[in-house]
């Protein structure tokens, strides 16, 4: 259903300069009954925990990297070690190369509708006055003006939002995450890139959806915006403890107790944005994947996708494959 709420809650014009992301690792302050909650949910998840795993059949060897898209000064070290593995590989394989962001921005720029509203009502008039007060000053801080925000398409603000400020400052300085390092490592090494989607399948993905269908859920993006800084810090720290499955058990036990949503509503959405974010997703990616025929390719993808019975561990060992989680 809604898949921009999920990447606001999950942790995706010039900005002004935020300080560093300081946030609090929210996963131990929550309660006892919370904690076993995701304690249950990552447990029962398959390959929940690992950034880096080998997967071999016959003669094929695939390293699978689970990255993080925003930056940390920890991920140089990483990159470091991972580079023997990344020169050595006949292709790299990651969700969407610089030709096809490039793409993107162009068909953005050729047509504007794709992301903004070019005709009807702005945001400011499809949403309560409270909560455009609040969704108005998230995009200040993270340098779009109000008047612009307005005219985002609402997938689009959601995207926006989903970055915290101090992160989002980061990525418009040239700091990026760790699927970026390795292919700037691969790019040096002359290892071929390719995407596992397409700016086509990107777009089709988040804009499918009636805009009065986005605007439903704007409200609780509102809502969670005061714990994004702290989402990005437990994002982060759930990231380098290589803890990926916990992650998602989280995001679904924390967002749920912060949106004014039934919880068994609530579960029944994000189990839907999971099955067109992530398991749909992974099942196009697998099948990409599996058409390769060269011996040694690197895989390098969120962790997200990662862990789960839809999970790229889980179909990479359903096809036959061996794996070994490796040092990260």
């Amino acid at each position: 259903m809604v898949r921009q709420l999920l990447l606001a809650l999950s942790f995706m014009a010039p900005l002004a300069a935020h300080a560093a992301c300081t946030g609090t690792d929210l996963r131990p302050t929550l309660d006892d009954a919370a904690q076993n909650e995701i304690a249950s949910i990552s447990t029962n998840l398959p390959f929940s925990e690992g950034n880096h795993w080998r997967a071999v059949r016959d003669n094929q060897v695939i390293n699978l990297i689970g990255t993080m898209h925003i930056f940390d000064a920890r991920m140089e070290a990483i990159v470091d070690r991972l580079e023997p593995v990344v020169e050595t590989a006949d292709l790299l394989m990651v969700e969407i190369t610089a030709k096809e962001e490039a793409a993107l921005l162009n068909a953005i720029a050729t047509d504007p509708s794709i992301a903004f509203l070019s005709d009807g009502p702005s945001l400011i008039d499809l949403v309560s006055p409270e909560t455009w007060t609040v969704l108005s000053e998230a995009a200040q801080a993270r340098g779009v003006p109000p008047f612009m925000a307005a005219k985002y398409q609402p997938w689009f603000l959601s995207l926006t939002l989903g970055i915290a400020p101090c992160a989002m400052a980061d990525l418009h300085a040239g700091k990026v995450g760790l699927d970026k390092m390795v292919m700037d490592r691969a790019t040096a090494a002359d290892v071929p890139i390719v995407e596992l989607e397409t700016h086509q399948d990107l777009i089709a993905l988040l804009g499918a959806e009636p805009i009065e269908e986005q605007v439903r859920f704007l409200p609780m993006i509102a809502q969670m915006e005061q714990f994004i800084v702290d989402s990005t810090a437990t994002t982060v720290e759930s990231y380098f403890d290589e803890k990926h499955g916990e992650l998602l058990a989280f995001s679904r036990v924390f967002s749920r107790g912060q949106v004014d949503l039934p919880d068994g509503e609530f579960d029944v959405l994000f189990d839907d944005m999971m099955e067109e974010l992530l398991v749909q997703r992974n099942l196009a990616w697998m099948d990409r994947i599996d058409a390769r025929t060269e011996a040694n390719i690197v895989i390098a993808v969120g962790a997200a996708h990662l862990s789960g019975e839809s999970g790229l561990l889980q179909q990479l060992s359903d096809r036959g494959f061996e794996l070994e989680r490796m040092p990260f």
